[in-house]
């Protein structure tokens, strides 16, 4: 078996394993972004409780459905382009070209299909079919989580090249669901996004860089802990990723609450039911 067979598999079953931030974490970021929603969709509000139970349907799905574990990350420092200047061609089609669509698919196709997941939510609101756009915007939540999870953005997606392997589930789910009642968003106005697939693509390029800081906090927590995961460890991750994990969740759920705001006005701004 070759080494990417080998890769490919270990990653599929890691994220068949994972709930990438964890239940709570894509919880919190899908019920909380109804409080960025503005005075012009103040009626879905009402979606919150929706967004926060669907949060994790697209984690489920991975277990029946072959095709959806790609979807969740994308290992964009596997692209030359990206290592030379920092971005990737951004067109699904002319990337498939470019860089073959096996690479494509294998490298994880978190910005397209969350831009995908956008396109079918404006034709849900288009429709005014409410049910079903609360369900998309509950799977667009947790593709946009993702692409503010610094370890979907990698090849190093769980420390294995740098022997830090487990960082994954360490992270986003122990450390997140041990402290997620210190975790709090301020709150903030949301405006209409001009160019939807680019604000995507863009949000993951920054949000690449903070896989240097979580490495180096995980090291340091380690050897704090007496090279030990425990009570001590965690108390060390995450007091030296406190901050900008916060922040990426709570620009997760700001994020989506713009990319909704956005696609209502995209489909017209339909009349929203009582």
């Amino acid at each position: 078996m070759n080494a990417n067979v080998i890769r490919y598999s270990f990653l599929f079953v890691l994220l068949i394993c994972l709930g990438s931030w964890g239940e709570k974490a894509h919880r919190k970021i899908n019920v909380s972004c109804v409080n960025f929603f503005p005075t012009e969709i103040s009626k879905l509000k009402s979606w919150g409780p929706i967004l926060g139970e669907h949060a994790s349907d697209a984690d489920f799905r991975k277990k029946n459905d072959k095709t959806e574990f790609v979807k969740h990350f994308i290992d964009i420092d596997n692209y030359e382009d990206f290592v030379n200047s920092q971005r990737i061609e951004e067109n699904f089609g002319a990337a498939c070209n470019k860089y073959g669509r096996e690479k494509v698919i294998k490298d994880g196709t978190l910005p397209w299909v969350t831009d995908s997941t956008y396109q079918a939510l404006v034709q849900d609101f288009k429709s005014e079919n409410w049910e079903r756009a609360a369900l998309t915007a509950a799977d667009l939540g947790h593709y946009v989580g993702d692409g503010f999870m610094p370890l979907h953005l990698t090849a190093n997606y769980d420390g294995q090249l740098s022997e830090q392997t487990g960082i994954h589930r360490r992270y986003e789910e122990t450390m997140i669901d041990k402290y997620i009642d210190q975790i709090s968003f301020k709150t903030s106005t949301v405006k209409k996004v001009t160019s939807v697939k680019s604000y995507i693509f863009r949000y993951i390029y920054n949000n690449y860089s903070y896989i240097g800081s979580l490495l180096q906090a995980d090291s340091r927590a380690y050897e704090l802990a007496g090279n030990q995961y425990n009570d001590i460890y965690y108390e060390n991750l995450w007091g030296k990723s406190r901050l900008y994990t916060v922040q990426l969740l709570q620009y997760s759920s700001k994020t989506l609450a713009e990319l909704i705001y956005t696609a209502w006005i995209e489909a017209g701004k339909p009349t929203l039911p009582d």
